[in-house]
């Protein structure tokens, strides 16, 4: 696949996860720690390229693993 149609995949997938993010939260089914860590991760999908959401997600994957 290319790039374009990564970014394009990332993107949908990352507005989707945002507009259920907030659904759930003002029916009160999702505390705000929840909501504030799928909004931080719905907005990273969203803003950042496909390539470098990649890393970005491996940076986080290894400062937890340790």
């Amino acid at each position: 696949m290319s790039n374009k149609i990564k970014n394009n995949i990332t993107n949908i997938i990352g507005i989707a996860l945002l507009i259920i993010n907030v659904i759930m939260y003002y029916r009160d089914d999702e505390s705000l720690t929840s909501f504030l860590v799928i909004l931080a991760v719905s907005l990273g999908l969203f803003l950042f390229k496909a390539t470098e959401t990649k890393e970005w997600i491996r940076k986080v994957l290894a400062k937890f693993s340790k």
